[in-house]
Formats: C-alpha cells, structure tokens, sequence
C-alpha cells in the first residue's frame, strides 16, 4: 500500500514538475516575443516623432499649433514607452 502510494506521489510530483518546465518556457517565449514587439513600437514611435518635427520644420505649417501639440505628445509617448521599457527590462 506504502509503495502504491509513493508510485503514485512520485508520478505527480514528475508530471507537476515537467508541467512548471513547459509553463515557464512558454512564458519566456512570450515575453521574449513582446520584448523584440515592443521594441518596435518604440522604433515606429521615434520614427512618426521626427516625421512630425520634419513636418513642423517647414515653411508652410511652423508655428502650427496642432502639429506643436501633436509633437509634444509624441515626446511625451516616447518618453512613458521608454520608461515602460526601463522598468521591465531591469
């Protein structure tokens, strides 16, 4: 009976644990999948940012107060997606 029992807890403790091992390789994709995700994110970000500033730049729309807030809104943006990144990455 002591056997049958040990048989049994050992099988559950060896099916538990190659469960817990899948588990964390399967997170561990994901979050290596958001991370190289995010990143560009990040890149698209900075991109539409110095696209808006190029914009801004030119003689027919500077001093446009709708592209200056769009800008300043991209910076801001750019700035929480860094900081996002920053505090997950450590």
């Amino acid at each position: 009976m002591i056997e049958t029992i040990s048989i049994i807890g050992i099988f559950l403790f060896v099916a538990i644990f190659v469960a817990s091992i899948w588990a964390n390789v399967f997170l561990l994709r994901k979050l290596l999948y958001f991370n190289e995700n995010f990143q560009q994110v990040i890149n698209s970000t900075d991109e539409f940012s110095r696209h808006l500033e190029k914009i801004y730049e030119m003689p027919t729309f500077y001093g446009d107060e709708s592209l200056q807030q769009l800008i300043s809104h991209s910076r801001e943006l750019r700035q929480e997606l860094a900081d996002f990144q920053n505090r997950y990455s450590e």
